[in-house]
């Protein structure tokens, strides 16, 4: 596992070098901080999607399911149109980043809690049925999102697009350091359940059976992923299959139950797969194409195949 860690350790180092230093004057204090702050922004993304993917797929008690495809990342969008639409543009409920943020953030928390008790906790077995669900509520929110656009104020309509294709080159510093603050918290939070991840595994019943309350760790633990996919998806917007593709790596890789060895490995695989598709976007495609694109094209071919692979199995 060590030689794994230095191996992972090394390319991201390499990457990240190339990241900052490529094709750059380092006299230009724009461009530098600029790439600074992608990176920081890319490293908060990476954080938040390897914890949130492979707790979620605990939890689910499956490796197919994500946040990304129980409709989340969508959610958020919808739910900021949401408030604009109650609120206006120019109320400071809209303007004010921390305020959208909690609001987007509470909405996505009741939305997990229901999902845990409707579906998680019911129809766990029937892993295509949670999927399809997912895909429904996931084109529901979407669809929902486009037909409120077509309702409010055009003067409006720029910051639903804002919301819908987050950009890293129109990122704020104060975006950035509400990611920082957000995560802390929830790294805090997170820290007194850390340690029952790993007998979640073994199942809702089992977990009991050792004296571990599976139902309040998993609520929190869901909380804390909605915050979560709140953060990456202020920052870079809507990221559908990256989820599946980097977990199932990382779970390849470490062959383990552990969770503290499995989330770092996904960590390093997703900062690395997302700092070299920026910079295949910043300077082989020039910015012609967004970072979701590249990721969702990569991301979901791996899940076809992935998905194939499960049907042959099964035969």
């Amino acid at each position: 596992m060590k030689k794994l860690l230095f191996i992972l350790l090394t390319f991201l180092l390499l990457i990240v070098l190339a990241f900052l230093s490529y094709d750059i004057d380092f006299s230009n204090k724009f461009v530098v901080a600029g790439r600074m702050e992608r990176l920081v922004a890319l490293i908060l993304v990476s954080i938040s999607i390897s914890y949130s993917t492979v707790v979620f797929q605990t939890i689910s008690a499956n490796k197919i399911l994500t946040p990304s495809l129980m409709g989340y990342e969508y959610l958020y969008v919808f739910s900021q149109v949401l408030l604009l639409l109650i609120f206006g543009g120019n109320s400071l409920f809209f303007r004010s980043k921390e305020l959208s943020f909690i609001f987007a953030s509470s909405i996505m928390i009741v939305y997990s809690l229901v999902l845990y008790r409707v579906f998680f906790k019911r129809n766990k077995k029937n892993v295509y049925f949670i999927l399809l669900i997912g895909l429904v509520l996931g084109i529901f929110f979407n669809t929902s999102t486009q037909f409120l656009q077509m309702i409010i104020n055009p003067n409006e309509f720029g910051y639903i697009q804002g919301a819908m294709f987050s950009s890293l080159s129109r990122i704020s510093i104060k975006t950035i350091s509400i990611a920082i603050v957000t995560i802390l918290i929830v790294i805090i939070y997170l820290s007194r359940f850390f340690k029952f991840l790993d007998i979640l595994v073994l199942g809702r019943e089992y977990s009991m059976g050792l004296g571990v309350d599976y139902d309040k760790i998993a609520r929190n633990q869901l909380i804390a992923i909605s915050v979560l996919i709140a953060v990456s998806t202020a920052l870079i917007g809507p990221i559908t299959f990256i989820g599946v593709f980097i977990s199932n790596i990382s779970y390849r890789l470490t062959n383990t139950y552990l969770h503290h060895r499995t989330i770092t490995v996904a960590f390093f695989i997703t900062a690395m797969f997302m700092l070299a598709a920026q910079f295949v976007i910043e300077h082989i495609l020039n910015y012609r194409h967004s970072l979701g694109v590249l990721i969702n094209l990569a991301g979901g071919l791996y899940f076809i195949l992935l998905i194939l692979r499960t049907l042959r199995t099964k035969k």
